[in-house]
């Protein structure tokens, strides 16, 4: 069994309301827009040879009670009631904890509405990625590599080149550094059982995207904006 775990929190110091505001034609915003694609994902395995042997749920966890009411309309979804300690602002870690208590599966796919244009075909390629991979990794996610020149002042070191072995390689010589973008986590459940985290000792970083608009996240008010007038037509 694949557990997608979907946490939706209510308050966003940034953008109020961000997760459930309304955008164009989805009243119920962001969280909408996800079901929806979530939809199509459960439609889709069906004619996949490999995904349509494999059992899925659909966990929605959140301290907002119109989510609750909203998901509803989803009979697939499990609702989980968040309680007001992991819905604090730095609760991540409790919330890793208790992730396993609600989702069954042998794999965890941990997704965020924030990344709306993350879609049903993204998580079909992602989550066969790592199938196709799983006996050498215990954990995926969505990233972005990085071929840049980086160093890190407070440590007064490059993280992106040894320079006891050269000063100055070409880009494409640089270590491979990876910028988690945290459209989507799948794990084996023993990581978040033994380890009490949501990416392991062994990650393969998911880079496969078709653009670079499939991994836009929505953090602040600025990208809220730009997505509802600029990127909302390429759902």
């Amino acid at each position: 069994m694949i557990s997608f775990f979907i946490p939706i929190k209510k308050d966003s110091k940034r953008v109020p309301g961000k997760n459930t505001k309304k955008i164009n034609e989805f009243n119920f915003g962001l969280t909408e827009i996800k079901l929806k694609q979530l939809s199509k994902f459960r439609n889709y395995i069906k004619k996949d040879k490999i995904l349509r042997k494999k059992i899925f749920e659909f966990v929605v966890s959140s301290d907002d009670l119109k989510v609750k009411k909203f998901v509803k309309n989803y009979s697939w979804i499990r609702f989980d009631l968040r309680s007001k300690k992991l819905a604090k602002d730095d609760c991540l870690e409790d919330l890793i904890k208790h992730v396993p208590k609600v989702c069954k599966g042998t794999f965890i796919l941990w997704t965020h509405v924030t990344s709306p244009l993350f879609n049903h075909l993204s998580y079909i390629k992602f989550i066969k990625k790592f199938l196709l991979n799983e006996k050498n990794f215990d954990s995926s996610f969505t990233a972005t590599i990085i071929r840049s020149f980086i160093y890190n002042a407070t440590n007064n070191k490059w993280l992106s080149h040894n320079m006891s072995k050269k000063k100055w390689p070409r880009t494409q010589d640089l270590d491979n550094i990876y910028l988690l973008n945290s459209a989507a986590f799948i794990t084996k459940r023993k990581v978040y059982t033994k380890l009490k985290d949501r990416v392991g000792k062994n990650p393969l970083p998911f880079e496969n995207y078709e653009n670079a608009y499939e991994i836009f996240d929505i953090d602040s008010k600025k990208d809220f904006d730009y997505f509802r007038t600029n990127l909302i037509k390429k759902i």
